[in-house]
């Protein structure tokens, strides 16, 4: 099943799409940020008892309101896998900001928020409550993108769903399609418990060194030479057990101050402080090369990113 936004009136600036996403979702309340032209495309297909969708649209918010839940029976979760672009989740006071590989999870029998600030994909997977672990709701953020076992995961989600989406309903991937969607969203929560599995396989020097870089990003001096000192070893020595990561020492450290960074932009604590300040304060020294990797990890510059959240608060969708 497929869905696109059709021609647009002036009393209806997103034209079809809040019957498009209640077509293919439930019932939610789309709201605009920006003035940009509004473009969205829904892919659908069901696999047994849950639902499966590529979503791609141009940066706009949607919401989940009580008097929606008043007219619905619906008893579905919503996990989203972002591919593209950054969205910012609120549900229940708490607030997820999820980039690309991250996944997310709202409940639709409670109100909340989704805002995309930038031109946005995803893929959703609609399923009951039920059918997910207890509790599953209660750590709605995912953020496999901060480990290799988690990037993996994501990229298999993002590849089976692009299989289902693919396949005719010939095919028969629905008969187990659904179920296997479900185990591996479940092992999400595995993936991301504090004793960090993707490291069990590991030696144990280097799950130490992981759980340094983890907890003293902001120490400007991080790098392979202290780690080297800190747990007595040659520096060469460090970078071959990172070698087996698949990433090197510095990317690692990157990565978690990136993470770091991209929390603090969006902290209303920290809003006095200069995207140059947040950049210091996580470890960063070069600004330019923070600059470069903080687009590089969120589609868009630190300065552009903190606008267009800010913006999306101001219009209202918080």
């Amino acid at each position: 099943m497929e869905w696109s936004t059709k021609a647009m009136a002036a009393d209806r600036p997103f034209g079809s799409w809040a019957d498009d996403l209640a077509a293919a979702f439930v019932q939610l309340e789309p709201r605009k940020i920006g003035e940009q032209p509004f473009r969205g495309a829904i892919l659908r297909t069901d696999l047994a008892a849950i639902q499966v969708s590529r979503v791609e649209a141009t940066r706009h918010t949607v919401m989940r309101l009580r008097p929606h839940i008043a007219r619905s029976s619906s008893d579905l979760c919503f996990v989203n896998l972002q591919i593209e672009g950054v969205g910012r989740y609120t549900q229940r006071g708490h607030q997820q900001i999820c980039g690309p590989g991250d996944l997310a999870v709202v409940d639709t029998t409670e109100p909340f928020e989704i805002a995309n600030c930038r031109n946005f994909s995803l893929f959703c997977f609609a399923v009951p409550r039920p059918l997910l672990p207890r509790h599953f709701a209660e750590r709605p953020q995912f953020r496999l993108s901060a480990s290799e076992t988690g990037r993996a995961l994501a990229r298999t989600l993002a590849g089976h769903a692009d299989l289902c989406l693919g396949a005719g309903p010939e095919s028969g991937i629905s008969a187990f399609g659904g179920e296997h969607v479900v185990d591996l969203i479940t092992h999400a929560a595995e993936v991301l418990q504090d004793s960090a599995p993707e490291r069990l396989g590991m030696p144990v020097l280097l799950s130490m060194m992981l759980e340094h870089i983890d907890r003293h990003t902001a120490n400007p001096e991080l790098g392979a030479a202290l780690l080297a000192a800190k747990f007595h070893c040659s520096p060469r020595y460090v970078h071959k057990l990172f070698a087996a990561t698949g990433r090197s020492v510095g990317e690692h450290i990157n990565g978690a101050r990136i993470v770091a960074c991209t929390r603090n932009l969006l902290d209303p604590q920290q809003r006095h402080k200069t995207v140059a300040e947040i950049a210091f304060n996580a470890g960063f020294r070069d600004i330019s090369h923070f600059n470069r990797l903080f687009k590089r990890s969120n589609g868009t510059t630190p300065r552009e990113f903190r606008r267009a959240m800010a913006a999306g608060t101001a219009d209202g969708t918080r």
